[in-house]
């Protein structure tokens, strides 16, 4: 898809990886909605990017919200015109054991990292579908191609993402609709992770990135309608193919004495072991 001039509805803007997502598009020519809950730092992004000579306007969502959720492509397209791209960012995290986890907090997780990213998606296909153009980026996770120990509700909407999109590749691939999913790893500075890096240190074995290079995924991934895009290092690629075919293996790499220790701080930060 050429870029410049395409309209892109952001989801979860207001911080962490939204606005280098918002960015990274903002630089390839992109006009952009972007979205988040009302008390989520947004104009202040919406002014810089319309520095960089694009439209880009905040519009409020409450994902939570059905009314809410089901009005925000309309409402989006309302304020930036059809949309071309839409990028599904917005997610939430329980880090901690899973008995810690509330049921209110499984169903809000579920709600923000899947049903909502379905809901947004059958909402913006049909115009995409009508225009004859359109791609739709997924933020997953590398706890959607493998597992860890005190993020089972997270690594469970992040496969479920990951599925969901590939499933749509194959139902629309004979149509002018691209589907992607990106894959972060351990993102530095912003983040699930990043939030936190200097208390937990440094993952064991996999390294970090910048939240720039997850933008840039983001723009590759939509330019060459990529299925999905990995955003890690060290052992990243090798943990996937091991939790893939030696499921048993995998568990024991995980259950090592430093990625234990590590996870557990992750943990603890969250008042959740």
């Amino acid at each position: 898809m050429e870029l410049r001039g395409r309209n892109a509805l952001v989801t979860g803007a207001g911080g962490g990886l939204g606005a280098y997502i918002a960015r990274a598009l903002a630089d390839q020519g992109v006009n952009l909605a972007l979205s988040d809950l009302p008390a989520a730092p947004r104009d202040e992004l919406a002014e810089e990017l319309k520095g960089r000579g694009v439209r880009a306007e905040a519009v409020d969502a409450d994902l939570t919200d059905r009314k809410q959720l089901e009005a925000l492509i309309g409402r989006a397209e309302e304020a930036i015109g059809p949309l071309d791209i839409l990028v599904n960012n917005a997610g939430l995290e329980f880090g901690g054991s899973f008995l810690s986890t509330t049921p209110d907090e499984l169903e809000a997780i579920l709600d923000v990292n899947l049903l909502a990213t379905m809901v947004l998606i059958r909402e913006a296909l049909p115009g995409m579908r009508e225009r004859g153009r359109g791609h739709v980026v997924n933020m997953a996770s590398l706890a959607g191609k493998s597992a860890a120990p005190y993020l089972a509700s997270y690594c469970a909407t992040k496969h479920g993402v990951v599925g969901f999109t590939h499933a749509l590749r194959h139902e629309y691939a004979s149509e002018p609709i691209g589907f992607s999913a990106i894959c972060p790893g351990f993102i530095s500075r912003v983040g699930m992770y990043g939030r936190f890096e200097e208390q937990v240190g440094d993952p064991p074995g996999l390294g970090t990135l910048p939240p720039e290079r997850v933008g840039e995924a983001v723009v590759r991934a939509i330019a060459k309608d990529l299925p999905e895009v990995i955003v890690a290092k060290g052992l990243a690629r090798p943990l996937i193919l091991l939790n893939t075919f030696f499921p048993r293996a995998a568990t024991r790499v995980t259950r090592s004495r430093r990625s234990m220790d590590f996870a557990r701080r992750f943990a603890e930060i969250h008042g959740r072991l």
